[in-house]
């Protein structure tokens, strides 16, 4: 049946103010390097709009955050308004407590772009329903997600995955690389200039090297086009 995973309770023809509490499910592996806590940037679909305010460093847990209860509304935090988003979700009936991890956090991120040139269609989504079928939300194809979503043709289990694949690099500086990422390895190259080999899918992954101060920062499309970019760490102590 065509869009068998939207959800399908009476509430989602009501909206009403309803008071949700954000908590940051994990130290972001950067704050762990740095012993220092970063500000955030929150960013999320309320119902009518989307709403984005400052974070202050050191916030595990944002309270007082106000949705409309008619349907779905993601968030996410982004990590000194650059870094990758980190995200969570309220839907109707589950409560008003919500954990925001990384490894929602690219899917949350598109569902706020998509909310604001057809906010219906994500509060209809159930994203825990997703879950059942595809508990790892990086690996969904986003663009094929979004055609789906707005034809009104999503299929429950029939979504499109991104593929994994490995990818060489061969200039990465020596050192300990650490991921920003808990659903991606950090990773160490003993010699600079010998290659490194990581398996991944497409999005953007970041990684850390504290005692050089670098950031590497690799994109892969959905075309497999791929460009990595070595950096200066940001700053925010």
């Amino acid at each position: 049946m065509v869009l068998t995973i939207v959800l399908i309770v009476l509430s989602c023809s009501v909206e009403v103010p309803y008071t949700v509490t954000l908590r940051i499910a994990d130290d972001h592996p950067f704050e762990i390097l740095a012993s220092e806590d970063m500000w955030y940037i929150l960013r999320y679909f309320d119902g009518k709009g989307v709403v984005e305010r400052y974070i202050p460093a050191s916030t595990r847990t944002i309270k007082d955050i106000s949705v409309y209860t008619g349907g779905l509304r993601p968030f996410v935090i982004i990590p000194l308004g650059t870094l990758g988003p980190i995200g969570g979700f309220y839907e109707p009936g589950k409560g008003n407590y919500i954990e925001l991890k990384s490894e929602y956090g690219s899917f949350a991120e598109m569902l706020i772009g998509a909310s604001e040139y057809r906010p219906e269609a994500v509060s209809r989504l159930s994203v825990n329903t997703i879950l059942k079928d595809y508990p790892d939300l990086a690996l969904i194809d986003e663009l094929e997600f979004l055609d789906d979503l707005f034809s009104g043709t999503l299929r429950k289990g029939q979504l499109k995955l991104y593929e994994r694949d490995v990818i060489m690099l061969d200039s990465v500086p020596e050192g300990e690389w650490v991921s920003e990422r808990y659903d991606t390895p950090s990773f160490s190259v003993v010699f600079s200039g010998r290659p490194v080999y990581l398996e991944l899918h497409p999005g953007v992954f970041r990684f850390m090297n504290w005692k050089r101060g670098l950031l590497l920062t690799i994109a892969v499309t959905e075309e497999w086009e791929r460009s990595a970019n070595i950096s200066k760490s940001p700053v925010w102590y």
